[in-house]
């Protein structure tokens, strides 16, 4: 069993202190054991090593973000350098021709990707080894892992399986997993409530296969399973997502459900909720707010006085204020990249 971890997207949700320069996944926000703190990348490789996976774990990721990962992790992790940002499908499928003609893995290892900035608690790590079990018991091309949900929401997508009573359980013949009947993306609460209905799981953006299955599907495209050989095709693999290309409308896929919380640390409503104090950086939340959280990178101090349920995250690109229920509307004002990002967006591309 293999892991790769995704790191290429910018986490722009999070501005001003995410960007096309700084990810998400670097934020230095996370309470660290011991006291500290540590970013989500930080967070999941600590977990990884603890429950003995970081020996089998590779980072995929654009060349901007490869001397961020080196400087945190202190570390020597073993990472696939993707020439331009394409999306996750060409990221994976780069990934499997390393795994395969440098790593020289069997084709018949399971691999399983998961983004690197999943907020999971340590147990779930353990979990991985059902979901490669799942996928050999079962025969399907792609096993999944599902979080129960805690309650409607719209911030996630869900997985629908094809038996709701047993995604909770699973069944004699399909012991811990149950078949995919469909997926639905990030609805309002009303069809939330009627997913939950169906036993419904939200999807984690993690799953399992094996390695021959991707490469078959790389070469049956016209591609190469040679690693120097797709790097040179990179270009022309096309620029989608890994749900789009290999998810959607394939029958032979399967679920795993898993209990014990997982969280999208994608949005200041959602990661807000795991700071490690309420205030990082100079500022002050006075006594009459309440549910608030200050976020500042700057030398000049923050005061939040008499509001509640608030965000102000602070940095040399901007400075947001916002309503946490309201902060992923984030992405529709965002600003247009300046000359320096533009300029370090041309490079990775």
């Amino acid at each position: 069993m293999k892991l790769v971890l995704l790191s290429g997207g910018s986490g722009t949700r999070l501005w001003p202190l995410s960007s096309s320069i700084r990810s998400k996944q670097f934020l230095q926000v996370l309470p660290a054991p011991g006291g500290g703190r540590e970013s989500m990348l930080q967070r999941i490789w600590r977990q990884l090593a603890a429950a003995g996976l970081d020996h089998e774990a590779y980072i995929a990721t654009s060349s901007g973000q490869e001397t961020l990962i080196r400087k945190q992790l202190r570390t020597a992790p073993k990472v696939i350098i993707e020439p331009r940002r394409r999306d996750t499908f060409p990221a994976v499928s780069l990934a499997s021709a390393y795994l395969y003609s440098v790593e020289k893995i069997s084709p018949e290892e399971t691999v399983i990707v998961l983004p690197v900035d999943a907020y999971v608690s340590d147990e779930f790590f353990f979990k991985l080894t059902e979901l490669d079990q799942a996928l050999h018991h079962s025969g399907a091309e792609i096993a999944l892992l599902g979080a129960k949900p805690d309650g409607p929401s719209g911030k996630y997508g869900y997985i629908v399986p094809s038996a709701p009573s047993a995604a909770s359980a699973g069944s004699q013949e399909n012991p811990g997993y149950v078949p995919v009947d469909c997926f639905v993306e990030k609805p309002d609460r009303q069809a939330a409530e009627a997913l939950l209905d169906q036993g419904a799981l939200w999807n984690c953006g993690i799953f399992a296969f094996r390695l021959c299955n991707l490469l078959n599907r790389l070469e049956a495209a016209g591609y190469s399973r040679d690693y120097a050989d797709l790097l040179r095709q990179y270009h022309s693999l096309p620029k989608s997502s890994f749900d789009v290309e290999v998810l959607e409308g394939n029958s032979r896929l399967i679920c795993v459900p898993y209990h014990d919380g997982w969280k999208d640390l994608g949005t200041w409503n959602t990661l807000s909720e795991e700071l490690a104090s309420s205030v990082l950086g100079w500022g002050q939340v006075s006594a009459d707010s309440s549910n608030c959280q200050i976020v500042n990178e700057l030398d000049i101090p923050v005061m939040l006085v008499g509001l509640d349920d608030v965000i102000v995250a602070a940095g040399p690109g901007g400075i947001l204020v916002a309503r946490k229920d309201a902060a992923d509307h984030l992405k529709h004002l965002l600003p247009a990249p300046d000359k320096e990002e533009r300029k370090q967006c041309m490079q990775n591309d």
